[in-house]
């Protein structure tokens, strides 16, 4: 191989190299920027997750709330109610003894 058919050589391999070089610069940046937008769908399909639970457990907890609500209204008339009938007992028994010592007086 003569000097000249070397640097020949030599420059064919050089191109080569710029050549791989440059490819595999190309290359990196499609999987950076495929990365990229992968890591952004899995944001966002976190981030919607996410938005589904919260409202699931704020539905959950406001059921919850109004159930315990109804249950405590339920439970206030009915010692509202059994209150209201010892009144009612209570007040015809102090009636009744009321007469019995004027009519009895």
């Amino acid at each position: 191989m003569s000097g000249i058919e070397a640097v020949r050589k030599i420059v064919e391999t050089e191109t080569q190299a710029k050549r791989i070089i440059e490819d595999a610069k190309s290359r990196a940046q499609e999987i950076l920027e495929s990365a990229a937008v992968e890591a952004q769908k899995v944001r966002q399909t976190a981030i919607s997750r996410a938005e589904q639970e919260k409202a699931q457990m704020l539905k959950e907890t406001r059921e919850k709330a109004e159930a315990d609500a109804r249950s405590s209204d339920t439970e206030t008339n009915s010692l509202l109610e059994n209150y209201k009938k010892l009144f009612e007992n209570r007040r015809d028994v102090a009636v009744k003894k009321a007469v019995e010592l004027i009519l009895g007086g």
